[in-house]
């Protein structure tokens, strides 16, 4: 298992780190860290933090660059955020499958968030 770092600078919705491990062919899985002191949760939401939906794509997209997969798969498709997620750690799944990956963001067999980035 490989420690990834730490993506972005220290700058509102950019405190993310995450843990990456290919699984299997074209499969990786990982564990994203969304910092609960981030400022960012002042303003979304105040009294209930959520992470902002475009941060758990720019997630997706730079886990799939530390994975190797090519920066090429650029395009966002069909992501759905089924919960909000709070501040904290959550299990990730990058498949790749032809010219898509299929992310998903998962906990206790209950699928979070769902979506394709596509070339």
């Amino acid at each position: 298992m490989r420690y990834m770092g730490r993506y972005g600078s220290s700058r509102r919705g950019s405190i993310i780190r995450s843990i990456v491990r290919e699984t299997g062919h074209n499969t990786w899985e990982g564990v994203f860290f969304f910092h609960p002191d981030d400022g960012i949760y002042r303003d979304h939401f105040p009294g209930y933090p959520v992470v902002p939906g475009s941060l758990i794509v720019h997630a997706f997209l730079k886990a799939a660059d530390e994975a190797g997969i090519p920066e090429e798969y650029a395009t966002i498709e069909n992501f759905r955020f089924r919960e909000f997620l709070s501040p904290g750690h959550y299990t990730y799944r990058i498949e790749r499958r032809n010219d898509r990956l299929i992310c998903l963001i998962y906990q206790d067999n209950r699928k979070l968030v769902t979506g394709v980035v596509r070339r």
